[in-house]
């Protein structure tokens, strides 16, 4: 389908949604306990039966009476609750006023007049367009984010590299807005935060058209939001023991007023991690092994980190509200120590030379993001315009002293060689958006909007010392490096349900200028282009057990700073890192249908196009005896196969979720010497599963048990073996649950590393990663302050009053 033909399709969507009219009808009934007696102030909510989101609600008067008006013809389940206590689900068919007659509510009488918030939500949601992940009151509340992240239903990390569905074009956002930082520093950020305060995380696999075309999904960590006046505080400690010990302490502040609402979180880190390397490179000439160089490497890094988030809000009247957020993270002190053993034997084993490099290298970084939103919501219900303003600053500044000594067969010396390297990189973001969304008759939303973004990078470098050739730009004694991008885009989308059908289309358009500035070659590059990106999202729901839906979507990745940046900087005296200036952007077509059964049992198929990947490449010159590590363009990905996915309770205290994805996966790259075309390709499997456990009568005892299997993958132009990853966490409440005690050990059996070959042509090469990744950690969590209610309506609470 051409762009002319959807956007007549699109438009016809449109229309549509102005034509559609429908009566609307009631439904009352009774809420009682099990004792039979009227239950008062119960809440009574009609769901969706796909993904149990709210359509709408009241409340039972003191005779236990309750009704619900203005409820469009369709299929909903009904449900009543009181504090902890909840009916069982009613599904109902609304084609006329109906009267549902009683809503039994159990362990009534065994409320308390003061209860702790605890809400009891399904611990994995699935929606339209997205899987909720619950971690409120599970054992991994205790963690970090980013370690509960990697429980995240559909997430798969390995090797700190984050995916969804095979997707690495993931975008972070907490509480809706987008953190603006290179991938290393949003792990950082999230290493260093509370899971504490998370409430929820969304993995957002079709995300709608008001997001930028840039992330092919999206993850949203809503934090915990105080909806009662007063304040209460939390601090906790982390400690965390594998080679080496870390720790993290931190706290946490809520303030809560009749209009203006405040959230603080402070951490301070410190670290010390541990990770081993070995690189076994044969170099070739005229098809024959000549030399054969095998490095082992001790990696050690020692951080110190502050991070510090506030989220303000205030409330003017009930149409107007103003929220400003600030993200920081301050890592004033990293040191990074790499001691680097290299023997070197010809093609029958003999020795023939040695060297030994040590690379002392020391970094400061801050970034620190600033976010103002303003809401006003008109007269018509369910209308609002938003705007947004959104600025980020990012310095980094690193030095290293690389020395090598070099030794004969003999191990005696015969040379040696320092080099030293300083660099910085000053990046600064900023974005305005503009959305208003509107109702269209009953059955439809509409919403568009305006987006700028601008991005400028300054990256200088001075090197001295090193005194050996090499291909690409060779180290220079100082240079600058000037990338500048802007982006223009416009949206449009609807959002459409006709009775057991509901409809999301979107489209985006995106206008990008870039300029790339290298001063050393004289070398300014400029480049414009504009690009569309359709989305489309189906679901059919014909009755309560069966659920099928259909997704498309189009995005694009422009390169980066990162990986325009075109030095070079070695690890050690033979691997050099450099970026490419000559990236170009890529794009990607994603496409799945599925069916649900029972809301627990689902089966997809799946396909993805994706051309101009780029991925950090590694390519053995055979010439002049280097690991190059090069940011590269991959001319095509694609992959296509199925998934299977179980999301179940087992039981009361036992909640299951399993998932099992099939797909053929091909890589098709340009090899860099010769310029000869690769293809590259097979099937892989991965597998996730997580269980949560509660345990003894006031279920204060929590546990979750995490697996991550991956068969032999293809990366670029690496084939990486199979990985296997084991977690287990604990949590119990303790003291009125005021207080909680976590313990956990990631990767049980020490089986988290990886192996990655590269043989093709003249390239025959591996590299084995093993990471300081099996970990004991102990954690401890006190909450102080006003942490109880004592009134039904924090019960209330609904996910559009969650938002910021």
């Amino acid at each position: 389908m051409n762009y002319r033909e959807l956007f007549l399709t699109y438009l016809c969507l449109l229309t549509s949604s102005f034509l559609l009219q429908a009566q609307e009808f009631s439904i009352q009934g009774k809420v009682i306990s099990n004792e039979g007696e009227p239950v008062w102030l119960a809440n009574v909510l009609l769901l969706s039966p796909t993904d149990t989101v709210l359509i709408n609600g009241s409340s039972s008067d003191e005779r236990g009476l309750f009704k619900i008006t203005g409820i469009p013809s369709g299929n909903y389940l009904l449900k009543a609750s009181y504090l902890e206590n909840e009916s069982d689900y009613v599904a109902v068919d609304m084609t006329s006023d109906m009267n549902v007659g009683a809503l039994s509510i159990s362990n009534y009488a065994q409320m308390l007049d003061e209860v702790v918030v605890s809400t009891q939500k399904p611990r994995i949601e699935r929606k339209v367009d997205r899987l909720v992940f619950n971690i409120g009151n599970t054992a991994l509340s205790d963690s970090d984010i980013w370690e509960a992240l990697k429980r995240a239903p559909g997430v798969v990390v390995i090797n700190n590299q984050l995916s969804v569905n095979g997707n690495k074009d993931i975008g972070i956002m907490i509480n809706g807005r987008k953190v603006n930082l290179p991938k290393s520093d949003v792990i950082n950020l999230l290493s260093g935060t509370s899971a504490s305060n998370v409430e929820s995380i969304e993995v957002i696999t079709n995300p709608p058209s008001k997001y930028s075309a840039e992330d092919g999904m999206l993850i949203n960590i809503k934090m915990n939001k105080n909806l009662i006046a007063g304040y209460n505080g939390a601090i906790f400690n982390r400690y965390t023991q594998g080679v080496y010990p870390k720790h993290t302490i931190g706290t946490d502040h809520y303030f809560k007023g009749n209009k203006a609402g405040l959230s603080l979180n402070y951490s301070f880190n410190k670290e010390k991690w541990y990770t081993k390397y070995t690189d076994i490179t044969n170099y070739i000439e005229d098809g024959e092994v000549t030399s054969t160089w095998k490095a082992n490497e001790d990696y050690i890094r020692h951080r110190k980190r502050h991070n510090f988030n506030a989220f303000f809000d205030y409330v003017f009247d009930e149409k107007n509200t103003l929220t400003l957020s600030t993200l920081n993270q301050w890592s004033p002190k990293v040191n990074r120590v790499y001691a680097t053993e290299t023997d070197i034997t010809d093609a029958n084993g003999g020795d023939l030379s040695s060297f030994i490099t040590t690379n002392d290298s020391g970094e400061d970084q801050i970034n620190t993001s600033f976010y103002l939103d303003f809401v006003h919501k008109f007269g018509k219900k369910g209308a609002e315009l938003s705007l947004n303003t959104h600025y980020t600053y990012y310095d980094y500044e690193r030095g290293q002293d690389l020395n090598t000594t070099f030794f004969d067969s003999n191990q005696a010396l015969t040379d040696q060689n320092d080099f030293f390297t300083n660099a910085t990189q000053d990046i600064n973001l900023f974005s305005l958006q503009a959305d208003f969304v509107s109702p269209i008759g009953t059955f439809s939303n509409f919403e568009t909007g305006l987006r700028f973004a601008g991005i400028h990078s300054g990256n200088e470098i001075d090197q001295s010392g090193f005194d050996r050739d090499q291909p690409g730009i060779n180290p220079t004694e100082s240079a600058s490096f000037d990338y500048d991008e802007s982006i223009f885009a416009g949206y449009a989308s609807m959002d459409n349900t006709w009775g057991k059908w509901n409809v999301k289309a979107g489209l985006r358009g995106e206008f990008t200028k870039t300029k790339a500035n290298l001063d050393v070659l004289n070398s300014f590059n400029k480049d414009t282009y504009f690009k569309l990106f359709p989305s489309l999202s189906l679901q059919y729901t014909p009755n309560n057990d069966h659920d099928f839906h259909y997704h498309y979507y189009r995005r694009i990745t422009r390169p980066r700073y990162n990986s325009l940046n075109p030095f070079q900087v070695f690890q050690s005296y033979n691997s050099v890192i450099e970026g490419n200036p000559d990236l170009l952007p890529s794009s990607r077509h994603y496409m799945v249908g599925g069916y649900t059964y029972k809301r627990a049992y689902t089966f997809e198929l799946f396909y993805k196009n994706r051309v101009n990947n780029y991925q950090l490449l590694v390519f053995q010159d055979n010439e002049n005896e280097i690991l190059r590590f090069i940011s590269s363009n991959v001319d095509r990905d694609i992959a296509y196969g199925f998934n299977v996915t179980v999301n179940k309770n087992l039981t009361n205290n036992w909640s299951f979720y399993f998932m099992a994805s099939t797909s053929y996966m091909e890589s098709n790259f340009t090899d860099l010497g010769s310029g000869q075309k690769i293809s590259e390709g097979l099937w892989n499997t991965y597998i996730r599963s997580n269980s949560g456990f509660s345990f003894l009568t006031d279920k204060s005892l929590k546990a979750d048990i995490s697996i991550l299997y991956s068969s032999p993958v293809i990366l670029g132009n690496s084939r990486q073996e199979d990985y296997f990853n084991m977690g287990i966490a604990l949590r119990k409440t303790i003291w009125d649950n005021n207080a909680s005690i976590s313990l956990g050990i990631d990767d049980v059996f020490n089986e988290a590393s990886l192996f990655n070959t590269r043989k093709y042509l003249n390239q025959n090469n591996t590299s084995y990663y093993r990471p300081e990744s099996r970990l004991l950690v102990l954690g401890f969590r006190y909450r102080f302050g006003n942490t109880k209610i004592r009134s039904n309506k924090k019960s209330k609470r609904v996910d559009e009053r969650g938002r910021i």
